[in-house]
């Protein structure tokens, strides 16, 4: 079966067809799925998303953009989210100094104390890291945390301290674009035991379907290219990759 290790079907993108979306994912063989919550309103919504066929995990996480909008008050109510059993992992967590400039120090902050709780819970940890690939490096090094870098947009030097470390690399549909350098050289590199793929749908749609809203069922995609870039039975490599997926968010 193919999985994605991350994408977010709680979005407003899917209001009308969701279960549409669904069908297409059991029509496409993706039975198992990763389900990023930003807030608890995106979290009741992702507890809420069933379907029979496939395995759905949950996470939660203060998005690096929203530190500075949540007070303490909704900051600790996720946190006492991530304490509960259907919570299998935590994130998307991290740094964006893309969309957000001005409040590095509060983004700092607030992923520190989110890897924290993760590593206490021994939970797994999701990580979103745009324009801050030094800082993001520097704290999860000394953390102690496992978990993925998803979305990987970094060099392959980069991504090759981050396996060191224990963690695992996501790659997303932009691997799939005819102007990708940086992602296959990734792909190169990476073990195959320390790779992940995912569609972060709504966004980045991959190849054939680039510019159009992404679903779990175009994973696909993704995939079959990794697999026909490296030279892999697809067949072993969706193998793979659902094996790395259960490893890394197992209870």
């Amino acid at each position: 079966m193919w999985i994605d290790s991350h994408c977010h079907l709680n979005d407003e993108a899917y209001l009308e067809d969701l279960n549409n979306v669904l069908d297409n994912m059991l029509i496409h063989d993706v039975r198992k799925a990763m389900l990023i919550s930003l807030n608890l309103d995106d979290l009741n919504k992702a507890r809420n998303i069933n379907k029979e066929g496939i395995i759905f995990k949950r996470s939660i996480g203060v998005f690096p953009t929203d530190t500075y909008e949540f007070n303490k008050n909704q900051i600790e109510e996720i946190y006492q989210e991530f304490k509960k059993d259907d919570i299998d992992a935590i994130g998307e967590i991290g740094l964006d100094y893309h969309w957000d400039k001005d409040h590095k120090d509060i983004q700092k902050e607030l992923f520190i104390e989110q890897l924290k709780i993760a590593k206490e819970l021994n939970k797994p940890v999701i990580i979103h890291s745009r324009d801050a690939a030094e800082d993001t490096f520097n704290i999860l090094k000394n953390s102690g945390n496992k978990g993925v870098m998803h979305c990987y947009s970094g060099s392959k030097e980069l991504a090759k301290e981050y396996i060191k470390i224990g963690f695992y690399i996501s790659i997303a549909g932009p691997v799939t674009f005819k102007n990708a350098r940086e992602p296959l050289e990734v792909i190169e590199v990476v073990p195959l035991d320390k790779l992940l793929i995912e569609t972060d749908s709504p966004y980045l749609s991959p190849t054939p379907n680039r510019g159009k809203r992404n679903e779990p069922s175009n994973v696909r995609y993704t995939g079959e290219f990794i697999a026909n870039h490296l030279g892999i039975d697809v067949e072993e490599f969706k193998k793979i990759m659902e094996n790395n997926y259960d490893m890394l968010f197992s209870r």
